[in-house]
């Protein structure tokens, strides 16, 4: 120890002890399931001064609370007249209520766009008296590069809507459902129902069992070529048709089949064929779709954890800062030198895989999640992203969060939540007894109950943070 300096000796204590309170960490995180690990810090933004910490520089992962650097970056990056746009252009001329020409749709990732909003989009087209395109269908979907998908997802969440990938063409979240009738006998199989509106096909042998069998069921998505799913698994007898969710696969596939079902339903005719180049293209604007702009797309992340906006958000701030097609990795390099050039934040050795923290290559410490909380307080007159965390009791994924619904606590702290299987975080604010503003992260990861039921797995959560949180008020 005697080569240590006495400045790192007290950063040292200040991240690993609590120091500066009375606040005693390690005694009310007995109240966590054996085998958890805690990260923690809160600061007093008034006197600048750390209340409590502690494993404040372990790297956990920060699930959805990654988020905060998202918003961030977005802010500083794109600015707030930001909007997602998605247009059609063509490289031919109108003559004679025919385009003779290629239609263009360029899509920018817009995490927002609704098949009836492309739909609205396309019908400008008969407005201008088109009803005939002689030329091909290009899809231009070059803004972004690669993987749809960020390094890290597990690989069985895929056919999960949250996991749905944040691509160049995202229609409806590409996410759709299915209807299923398990009303039939024992021995007999589901039938599947798929609304007409999904260009999808969905197949499978899922076979109704008893009660006595159904702790041995689950249900299986297999995914194959051209958005095919196969089904497979056993499930009990259900009185009423039920519908399950799926993430599409090939979202170039998918759009392309949703315009020309759409091109046909508004009566333009349309026989070429479909081309995804790799390079952008030029053409006569035809028609523009906006989304919303950045504040409103920020707040709806934030308040609903919408990773579509964040992953969207993640490799857009990337294409903007690089002027190039955006990867995920790419997009990595772009939220960490543009937060520590113009933010400050020093990363050090963490990892940052993606905007949503649905990643489990995400490292990140406590410590420099506190950092981007400093800097978004201290500069709220210019970034309002304050306004975009979730109230808790009020809205958001803390609306209903057993351990702040009540007062003190209730209305008056927000926060980002960061949830994935066993991982339970918060980053934000509150305001203390003396009306002072605090900043707190606190990282919980390896969370488990082992085979409690569901409904009390959370107790020991609830017990944790409203005892932590009610003393840093009253600090």
């Amino acid at each position: 120890m005697k080569y240590l300096s006495k400045n790192w000796l007290l950063v040292s204590l200040i991240f690993s002890t609590p120091v500066f309170s009375q606040i005693d960490i390690p005694m009310i995180a007995q109240q966590l399931p054996q085998g958890a690990s805690l990260g923690f810090v809160a600061k007093n933004l008034h006197n600048n001064q750390i209340i409590t910490g502690y494993n404040a520089s372990t790297f956990m992962l920060p699930a959805s609370t990654q988020k905060v650097f998202t918003a961030l970056a977005a802010k500083l990056t794109l600015g707030d007249q930001f909007q997602f746009e998605t247009s059609l252009l063509t490289n031919g001329k109108i003559q004679n209520n025919t385009l003779n020409g290629d239609l263009i749709i360029k899509f920018t990732g817009d995490p927002d766009l609704t098949s009836g909003q492309l739909y609205t989009l396309l019908a400008q087209l008969k407005k201008q008296n088109i009803q005939k395109i002689t030329g091909n269908l290009i899809l231009d979907t070059s803004i972004f590069a690669s993987h749809d998908r960020g390094s890290g997802w597990i690989w069985n969440d895929l056919t999960m809507c949250f996991n749905s990938p944040p691509a160049a063409a995202n229609i409806d979240n590409n996410c759709f459902y299915v209807d299923l009738d398990a009303n039939q006998s024992i021995g007999e199989n589901v039938k599947f129902n798929v609304p007409s509106q999904f260009p999808i096909l969905v197949f499978g042998q899922v076979q109704v069992v008893s009660n006595a069998e159904s702790g041995y069921c689950q249900l299986d998505a297999v995914v194959h070529d051209n958005n095919r799913y196969q089904i497979k698994g056993c499930i009990t007898r259900q009185s009423k048709p039920f519908g399950l969710s799926f993430a599409v696969q090939d979202p170039d596939a998918y759009a392309a089949a949703i315009v020309q079902r759409q091109l046909n339903r508004l009566g333009i005719q349309f026989n070429g064929n479909v081309q995804i180049p790799r390079q952008p293209q030029k053409g006569t604007l035809l028609a523009q779709h906006f989304s919303k702009s950045l504040p409103d797309l920020l707040k709806k992340m934030m308040k609903k954890s919408d990773n579509q906006i964040a992953d969207a958000l993640f490799r857009t701030i990337a294409y903007q800062y690089y002027k190039r097609p955006a990867t995920f990795q790419l997009g990595a390099m772009a939220l960490k030198n543009i937060l520590a050039k113009q933010a400050g934040i020093k990363f050090g050795n963490s990892i940052v895989a993606d905007g949503s923290g649905l990643s489990r290559h995400n490292l990140i410490a406590p410590e420099t999640m506190l950092q981007a909380l400093e800097y978004i307080e201290k500069n709220e007159d210019k970034l309002h992203l304050l306004g975009a965390f979730p109230i808790a009791g009020m809205d958001g994924t803390i609306s209903g969060r057993g351990s702040l619904i009540q007062p003190p606590l209730v209305k008056n702290v927000i926060a980002k939540t960061g949830s994935l299987k066993g991982v339970y975080n918060l980053a934000g604010f509150m305001t203390n007894a003396r009306g002072e503003r605090v900043a707190f992260v606190q990282f919980i990861n390896g969370y488990s109950t082992g085979e409690l039921e569901n409904k009390t797995k959370r107790a020991p959560l609830v017990q944790f943070e409203s005892q932590i949180y009610n003393k840093i008020y009253a600090e």
